[in-house]
């Protein structure tokens, strides 16, 4: 869409027959120039009985003028003159104006004398619009006829029309403007919440003030009709709202502080109104000063401050005074601004969602909103595409690059029957996709809704930083009386300005964030920020064996045989058995299989039976896989020499799966856990990070669970708990005054999650919406935790080193005050070069984050350009 330009007003003559827009008999038609008046040569051509006219304010625009008309825009004459308007393809705008009784028609190109497409604009709106199918009729926007506006200007993108009306646009860029979004901030947050998850949308920025949004998108992922049906949906959804208060807090103190220099330097007589408004700008300062005193009862920085402008307005430091509001309200902004960034980068971690799609239909690809889609329905995604929403594979095969929620650097096969996520890609292949989970229920958008809850987590709880804020203050007014009494009132507002909590309460909030941001892009979901900050003091990790320290789906250890079988055939007979299934025991047999290099023989399917076991013929053979039991009932003699394996196997917690040929036992595969090949360096590494007691709790019995945590190097181990009776062993570590994290099953051990002081699962991105863990690792690997460990500590020492980089400035400007004759001035200096400090400081995790989204980039755009061979 190309920028509507308005090229400046003219006078233009016009000889027009009447256009009638809607049922009304006939209408008298006034040409009239732009200052109301007829123009020269202009001549009634229908009886006076109507009083439509029409004018030419400018070389593009056309305007009808009716007070019978156009009296209400939102009423069905008006949405028919939209409908006969923007028949014509070179309208690109309509505004009825309930105020001025008008309709004004913008075209895409300069009106000449005589131009034929006035008269068959003319004839559009004259006659009522030509029947069209549903596949070439108008969009209205869903708000359409809703609420009080006694303005509606419609804009033309392709069949969609939009109250969102283009200022300026090129190529991948657009700004866009609707008078509903001016001083609506709540409207505004909506908007860039739609686009933080809007695939294809790269930047954008809202400006409540000017009613506007500028959108830098990719042409290419996104059209720009549907860029406008999700903005005009967004708004329908918004519905009416009071305006929000504007925020004046910046302008005020600027304003404050150019009066101050104008008293001061220039114009005396100001001085009383300089420190009037300063007093009003500052007036924020004290009511939060009272909440804390009164309120909440403590001490906190904003007493400090309500203290130093108290003794500016005392001493007539005003300037000084105004300097202290102007830099306090740009360290809010700032704090806002780089909190707001922080966030956004937190909740695109996880990927974006399309919001078009495929829509299978009969076996023709229709596109669809998203949010139309329905369980059941069945859609089509293409290399290069990102899925949409969550869904079964019911055709075609695909390889599809999931890092995005799981953390996996390499891609995966999905073939019929297997799960896809919403926001993974696929790199190669194409699939339809039967709908599981849509809109707001897809696992993509609960991550985003928990990352909503973790990213408000500091805005609710009061953090370290403000807590080191809140102690800081007593210090700071005992140094400020003793700067009283030794040097005077200036030396010791000096004092009292260097308050130590401003900077540690601005830096460390941000310094949570960004680390909640960078352990989102280690593939490690935190559900709780205070996981974060408590990690680093854990000295218990207690793991749960099975699924933690050994993986869920066992693996085939020793292959028994009986009879002159061999146990490579064993196996193959096996793998051709249950290679329809994919259950954790088909799969580890399968698996098996595969690691051999075996390929599993066709079976016959007419004699494929299912029932307490699996009964085929491979090869003219009757194989049966199943258990001892199955055998038994399937008249199958067990040899005495199986009992001993048996019981061999159960003592080490591994079970057997028999295999009859030809009713006959002819083996046996034993089942055994998997044991994580990276848990023994991930223990090692939690005990060189400072680890004291690492721990096994396991349902299996001793024999298996003493012998891993030999193997692993661990200090104790319990055995033979009940999933009910864990928490009382995390209770009991907690009584020998150990700090206890449990790393287990997200959802069937919630209670002992929940005694712990930190919790943590490996279930992944599937089970986070019942997971009760505070942390989710989304890769299964271990080695997430010691990164995890890394970050908490990393944690700690950014907020420390802030701390750190705010004492320096200010304690030599505390010296100075006492020593050295520095007043307010030199305190606001001191302390924002302190404050700002910190606050870089605490973006620097940002940095490591923007490495690792920067290097995910560059592999998926490496998978998507050389896509792996079949």
């Amino acid at each position: 869409m190309s920028p509507v330009q308005s090229p400046a007003k003219r006078p233009t003559r016009a000889r027009a027959s009447a256009p009638q827009p809607s049922a009304p008999k006939t209408a008298a038609v006034t040409s009239t120039s732009t200052t109301g008046k007829p123009a020269r040569g202009a001549r009634s051509v229908a009886p006076a009985r109507s009083d439509l006219a029409i004018a030419f304010p400018s070389a593009t625009r056309v305007r009808f003028s009716s007070a019978a008309l156009f009296a209400d825009p939102r009423s069905e004459i008006s949405r028919s003159f939209f409908e006969r308007a923007f028949q014509a393809p070179d309208v690109v705008q309509v505004e009825i104006d309930g105020k001025t009784r008008s309709a004004e028609i913008t075209l895409d190109a300069p009106v000449a004398r005589g131009d034929e497409r006035v008269a068959r604009l003319a004839g559009l709106l004259s006659r009522a619009p030509a029947p069209k199918d549903a596949s070439e009729a108008l969009i209205f926007p869903d708000d359409f006829g809703r609420g009080g506006a006694r303005a509606i200007r419609l804009q033309r993108y392709g069949r969609r029309l939009s109250s969102w009306t283009a200022r300026h646009a090129i190529d991948g860029r657009i700004r866009l403007f609707n008078p509903t979004l001016v001083r609506r901030r709540e409207l505004c947050q909506l908007i860039e919440r739609e686009f933080m998850n809007t695939f294809g949308v790269d930047r954008y920025q809202t400006n409540e003030l000017t009613g506007t949004v500028l959108v830098h998108y990719n042409a290419k992922q996104l059209k720009l009709s549907q860029l406008v049906a999700l903005l005009d949906s967004v708004t329908a959804s918004a519905g009416e709202t009071d305006p929000s208060p504007v925020d004046l807090d910046l302008p005020i103190n600027t304003a404050s502080v150019a009066l101050a220099v104008a008293a001061r330097f220039f114009v005396p007589a100001l001085a009383p109104v300089s420190a009037g408004l300063f007093l009003y700008s500052v007036l924020p300062s004290f009511k939060q000063a009272y909440d804390v005193l009164f309120k909440e009862k403590r001490l906190g920085v904003d007493v400090l401050d309500a203290i130093v402008v108290t003794a500016c307005l005392a001493t007539n430091q005003v300037l000084a005074g105004t300097v202290l509001g102007f830099t306090l309200s740009v360290s809010r902004k700032l704090v806002q601004k780089t909190e707001d960034d922080s966030k956004k980068m937190l909740l695109n971690v996880f990927g974006k969602q399309p919001r078009f799609v495929w829509l299978d239909v009969d076996g023709t690809e229709v596109e669809t909103a998203l949010e139309k889609l329905k369980v059941g329905d069945v859609i089509v995604v293409h290399t290069g595409e990102t899925v949409p929403v969550d869904g079964e594979v019911v055709d075609g095969m695909a390889m599809v690059d999931q890092h995005t929620l799981t953390g996996e650097s390499a891609p995966v096969e999905k073939i019929k029957g297997d799960q896809m996520l919403a926001s993974t890609t696929l790199i190669a292949g194409k699939v339809r996709l039967a709908v599981t989970s849509a809109g707001d229920q897809t696992t993509s958008a609960k991550l985003t809704r928990i990352l909503n809850d973790t990213a408000g987590y500091k805005l609710k709880s009061q953090t370290r930083g403000e807590e080191m804020a809140d102690k800081a203050v007593a210090p700071t007014l005992a140094l400020g009386a003793f700067g009283l009494a030794v040097t005077g009132v200036n030396a010791a507002t000096a004092v009292v300005n260097c308050d130590l909590g401003t900077g540690i309460r601005m830096a460390a909030p941000i310094a949570m964030l960004t680390s909640l941001t960078l352990s989102a892009e280690l593939g490690i979901l935190v559900k709780d920020g205070r996981a974060l900050e408590q990690l680093r003091n854990v000295d218990t990790f207690l793991f749960d064996k099975t699924g933690t320290l050994t993986r869920e789906r066992p693996e085939v250890g020793r292959i028994l045989t009986y009879g002159a079988h061999s146990a490579n055939q064993i196996l193959s007979w096996a793998a051709a058995a249950e290679k329809r299934f994919s259950h954790p025991i088909a799969k580890a047999i399968i698996d098996k299989a595969r690691e051999l290099k075996l390929d599993p023989p066709a079976i016959d399917d007419s004699k494929y039976h299912v029932g307490y076991g699996i009964t085929v013929s491979v090869n003219g053979h009757k194989v049966q896989v199943g258990s001892a039991r199955f055998m038994e009932h399937e008249g199958i003699k067990l040899p005495a020499a199986l009992d001993k394996e048996v019981a061999a196997a159960h003592e080490e917690g591994h079970s057997l799966v028999m295999v009859g040929v030809d009713g006959e036992l002819g083996g046996a595969l034993e089942l055994q856990a998997a044991e994580r090949p990276e848990a023994k360096a991930v223990i090692d590494g939690l005990r060189a990070r400072g680890a004291k007691q690492l721990v096994i709790i396991s349902g299996d019995h001793e024999q298996p669970t003493k012998k891993l945590a030999e193997k692993l190097g661990m200090d104790r181990y319990f055995a033979e708990v009940l999933p009910q009776d864990k928490a009382a062993y995390v209770e009991l570590l907690q009584k020998e005054g150990r700090t206890v994290c449990f790393i287990g099953d997200g959802v069937n051990d919630s209670i002992a999650l929940k005694t712990a002081n930190v919790s943590i699962s490996l279930r992944g991105a599937s089970s986070i919406a019942t997971d009760t863990a505070q942390v989710v690792l989304m890769e299964d690997n271990l080695n997430k935790l010691l990164q995890l460990r890394d970050v908490s500590t990393d944690l700690h020492k950014n907020i420390s080193r802030s701390w750190g980089v705010i004492l320096v400035p200010n304690i030599i400007c505390i010296a100075g005050a006492l020593f050295a004759g520095f007043g307010v001035m030199h305190s606001m200096i001191f302390n924002q070069i302190g404050g700002m400090a910190a606050v870089g400081n605490g973006l620097l995790p940002l940095r490591k984050a923007s490495k690792i989204r920067a290097e995910k980039e560059k592999q998926a755009l490496r998978l998507l350009a050389a896509p792996p061979a079949e």
